[in-house]
């Protein structure tokens, strides 16, 4: 039995929200280990991974079951290719700051780890 697009849309956003809770405890992790600098920079880190797939989500599956295949095919290569785009201009303007670079690549790798767990999310 095929998922409603409903329950995708939904089971899409949830992965996001984990997204931002592993980057609340990679910031988490580095408030208790080490100073504030490094836990913001964990933090920015893990939103730069976790922002862009949200939009991904709102875009790709826009048209998830209103639409032909073809628009949805359409939609999901506009929505990531602003993933792509997006990713890279967060960290340009994050790069203009004060940054731990050491902890804002970890909170982004993590982040984007946490994709992974996908099977999880899209389980119906």
């Amino acid at each position: 039995m095929q998922p409603n697009p409903r329950q995708v849309r939904i089971s899409a956003y949830k992965l996001v929200a984990f997204q931002v809770v592993v980057a609340a405890l990679t910031a988490l992790y580095f408030v208790i280990t080490s100073d504030e600098l490094a836990a913001k920079s964990a933090f920015k880190g893990g939103l730069i991974a976790a922002v862009p797939n949200f939009v991904f989500a709102l875009i790709a599956f826009w048209t998830l079951g209103r639409g032909s295949v073809e628009q949805a095919k359409t939609a999901m290569m506009r929505g990531h290719s602003l993933k792509i785009i997006l990713t890279i201009i967060l960290f340009a303007v994050v790069m203009q700051q004060e940054i731990a670079a050491g902890p804002l690549m970890l909170g982004f790798i993590l982040t984007l780890l946490a994709q992974w767990s996908t099977a999880i999310f899209f389980k119906h």
